[in-house]
């Protein structure tokens, strides 16, 4: 399921507002561009939960040259699991609170929660993001209070499948 000509166009269908065709520019569509962030934000409030497919555990960070350890910008979530570690993401980078540096010495192994572009994500979990996404849309700009209880089915079934 690519996310443009697939996922925007089913929360467009929920709410009964025209589908998109591929090659035309969401830019200037409220409701398609109101979609589209909507299934964005879903998407990493769900991956931040953390999945198999997107974790890592015990992923050894590396200093650079200048000691500092960079934090991947896909990295969602950041912990490190090296005993006697204790750091947390600041500014873009691991952060030594005990030490009150920026500077480490050597690897720290951190367990990691991904990001994940959404047309990499497993079939079902497009899915899931998809129906919860445009359930909020069409809470938002419609918000019958029936067919939002078969929207809360719909996606409770899909959450049950991942």
């Amino acid at each position: 399921m690519r996310k443009f000509n697939q996922a925007i166009n089913i929360a467009l269908s929920v709410v009964g507002e025209q589908l998109i065709e591929n090659d035309v520019s969401i830019e200037g569509i409220y409701e398609a561009e109101v979609a589209d962030l909507l299934i964005e934000t879903t998407k990493t409030e769900i991956l931040e939960e953390g999945w198999s497919f997107n974790t890592d555990e015990n992923w050894e960070m590396t200093p650079d040259v200048n000691g500092y350890i960079v934090i991947p910008t896909i990295a969602l979530r950041i912990d490190p699991s090296s005993t006697g570690t204790n750091a947390v993401r600041k500014d873009g980078k691991l952060y030594d609170k005990d030490n009150q540096t920026y500077i480490f010495e050597s690897s720290v192994e951190c367990d990691v929660i991904w990001d994940v572009d959404f047309d990499d994500l497993p079939a079902i979990m497009k899915q899931y993001i998809t129906l919860k996404a445009s359930r909020i849309l069409y809470q938002r700009l419609v918000g019958d209070a029936d067919m939002m209880s078969i929207l809360i089915r719909d996606e409770d079934e899909a959450l049950l499948r991942v």
